[in-house]
Order: structure tokens, then C-alpha cells, then sequence
């Protein structure tokens, strides 16, 4: 069970062959682990997904809030603890992952991040209580409400499909394989909607509830959302192709909404980290000109650049699969 299950059958093959007793084969098999275990880390952890990760994580946890003054711990040492417990989970899930449902799997990964982020604050408050440790190391409410909006962000993250799957040349008629992309689209553009509404209840309740100085901007960023929810429920979900359509039309229909959707992604995730990028920029840089503290002007700037690399890195390494795609369309048969 320890073994990867991406590497579980080839494994147990070979042992079965080369070992001539039950302890042997035990043995073997935990030899075995750590290499293979490094090896399934490597192969299903890509370095975009892992830093929006750990940007979104670490946001929603309240990592770039601006300290209180009198608090004896910072924010974002409060943020630090949780997110390596979600991180650890995450990676967990990359190396062990069974789905092949995409918005299955995002589902599972933002559910893994929130039961492990449960888990670290209920032993906070558990030490808490024993007296060992201070009670600012835990959450406070507001922040608790913030945490909830990295579950709908990490789920549409993680739903996104791996390059590898979107340049996998079709093995079946063209019709049928577009009819299939149709359905994935409809699929995704569902959770997409549904972690929209999440987004827009549980921001909707913070800035009510805690009214932050940002509250206008929160609401004009909320109008946006509501926007965005009504686009993607009238135009989201690719186009299905006519049933009288011949070869040629569905293959231009195909490349069409292709690119479409690549655009359309591209376009979204920029919007979902837009409230991040106004967070870095009134709290990191803003306020370290007003405090004049150069260091965290240049960490905030530093900040920014990376994570519109790693929006960018996300969407090129999208982009080259969807042209791989469109190549192999023309090998596909009608």
C-alpha cells in the first residue's frame, strides 16, 4: 500500500519473480519505497501548480496581513505552520493520486489542504488549552473566513488538466473524441461556477462581517466575480458540433474552441489572483514606502513578479500542449 499506485503493479511483478519468501519480498518492498515515492514526487509535481499553491495557501491563512500591534506573533509565522501541513498533504496527494477525473481530483486536493489545515489548528488549540503554547499561534475568526476561500481556489488549480493529458493524440474518431472534450469542458466549467459562488459567499460574508479598510475594493472585485459567473454559465462549456457536421467542420470546430478555452483559462486565472495582487501591493509595498522600509517594498515587488511568472509559466506549459494537440488533429480519423 505504500508503493505509488502509478508504479504498484510493475513493482509487485517484479519482486513476486525474484523473491523466494514472504519476508524477502517485505524486505525488497521497503527498499523500494523511498526511491520510487522520490521518483512519483518528481514526475506529478509541477513548479507552477506547487507555488500557486503556496501562494494561495499562504494568502488565505492570512501570511501577507499586516500585523496588530502588540501581537507577540506575526502573521505570517501563524500562516507558516498550516500551510507546510497542507503542503505536505498536497504533495502526498501528488504521489499517491488514483483519479483521472481532473475536477475529481481538484476536489480531493483542495479537501486534503482544508482537512490538514483543521488538523494543525485543532492540535494549536489543543496546546492552547494545555497551556504550552500562546494562544496568538492560533487563527483568528476573520482569518479562519479568510481560509475558507483557498478550498474553491485549490480546487479549480487542481482541476486544471495535466499538459501530458492535453497533448495525448486522440485515439478514437474525430467526432467522438471532440464530443468527449465537449463533456470535460461542461464538467469543468460547473466546479468552476460552483467554486465561484463559494468565492462570492464567503467574501461576501468577510467584508459584512469584518469590514476590512479594503471593503470597497472587496466588493467592486465581488461585482467582477458575479460578472465572470454569468459568462462562464452562458458561454463557458465548449460548443457541441452539429450531428449532420462532416470531418472537416468539427476539426475546425475543434481548433476553434481549443484555443478558445486556452484563452478563456488564461484570461481566468489572472482574474483569480487579481484580489492577491492588490493584497501584495497594499500591504507589502504601499505600506513599506509609507513605514519606509525598504525591504519590504522589494520583497513585495519581488512577490508580484513571481507569481505573474508562475501564472505565465502555468499557461505556456498549457499553451505548448493545446499546439501538440492541434497538430495531432490532422492524424485523427473522421
Amino acid at each position: 500500500m505504500v508503493l505509488p499506485p502509478a508504479s504498484r503493479e510493475a513493482v509487485m511483478g517484479d519482486l513476486a519473480e525474484s523473491c523466494r519468501s514472504p519476508g524477502q519480498l517485505a524486505a525488497e518492498g521497503l527498499r523500494s519505497v523511498p526511491p520510487l515515492v522520490a521518483e512519483q514526487a518528481r514526475r506529478a509535481s509541477r513548479l507552477p501548480v506547487i507555488g500557486l499553491q503556496l501562494f494561495i495557501l499562504f494568502a488565505c491563512l492570512g501570511g501577507f496581513e499586516l500585523d496588530r500591534a502588540g501581537k507577540v506573533v506575526t502573521n505570517a509565522a501563524c500562516a507558516a505552520l498550516p500551510m507546510g501541513l497542507a503542503m505536505v498533504g498536497l504533495l502526498l496527494r501528488n504521489i499517491y493520486r488514483s483519479e483521472d477525473n481532473p475536477v475529481r481530483q481538484g476536489f480531493f486536493d483542495a479537501l486534503t489542504a482544508a482537512l490538514c489545515v483543521v488538523a494543525q489548528q485543532t492540535m494549536m488549540h489543543v496546546l492552547i488549552a494545555a497551556g504550552h503554547v500562546d494562544p496568538a499561534w492560533a487563527l483568528s475568526r476573520s482569518l479562519i473566513v479568510l481560509a475558507c476561500l483557498s478550498f474553491p481556489i485549490l480546487w479549480t488549480l487542481g482541476a486544471m488538466e495535466n499538459p501530458d493529458a492535453v497533448r495525448r493524440k486522440p485515439a478514437q474518431p474525430l467526432f467522438s473524441d471532440y464530443s468527449q472534450f465537449v463533456q470535460r469542458t461542461r464538467v469543468r466549467n460547473r466546479a468552476e461556477m460552483a467554486a465561484l459562488a463559494m468565492i462570492i459567499g464567503v467574501s461576501g460574508y468577510f467584508l459584512a462581517r469584518f469590514q476590512p479598510p479594503v471593503a470597497p475594493l472587496g466588493w467592486s472585485f465581488l461585482t467582477g466575480y458575479a460578472c465572470i459567473l454569468v459568462y462562464l454559465a452562458l458561454r463557458g462549456a465548449a460548443r457541441p458540433a452539429p450531428l449532420d457536421a462532416d470531418s472537416a467542420t468539427v476539426r475546425a470546430l475543434y481548433e476553434t474552441e481549443l484555443n478558445r478555452q486556452s484563452r478563456q483559462r488564461r484570461l481566468m486565472w489572472w482574474f483569480w489572483f487579481v484580489p492577491l495582487f492588490a493584497g501584495l501591493m497594499t500591504n507589502l509595498v504601499m505600506y513599506g514606502v509609507s513605514k519606509e522600509q525598504p525591504l519590504r517594498i522589494v520583497g513585495g515587488i519581488a512577490a508580484i513578479f513571481l507569481l505573474g511568472y508562475l501564472i505565465e509559466r502555468l499557461h505556456r506549459d498549457r499553451r505548448l500542449a493545446i499546439h501538440l494537440k492541434l497538430n495531432n488533429l490532422a492524424a485523427v480519423p473522421a
